[in-house]
């Protein structure tokens, strides 16, 4: 992972991200702490795909697994 990439995942700690996974899965939560690997720790995390919402609370992701990263306004 690029130290710009760090940078900005580093900034949206504590922060509510939209995860789309390469299952066409869209994974909502908040951020706690992430790796080089782009592995993400999210909190109060919601499975958010076809507008169904499901409670997922702590979950990991694999780096591998994600398509992108939508992250929240500034």
């Amino acid at each position: 992972m690029s130290s710009e990439i760090a940078k900005i995942l580093g900034e949206c700690v504590n922060k509510v991200i939209l995860i789309k996974l390469k299952d066409k899965r869209l994974i909502r939560g908040s951020l706690q702490a992430f790796d080089q690997h782009m592995n993400l720790i999210l909190h109060k995390t919601e499975d958010i795909t076809d507008n169904e919402t499901k409670n997922l609370d702590y979950i990991i992701l694999r780096g591998d697994n994600i398509i992108a990263v939508y992250l929240p306004d500034k």
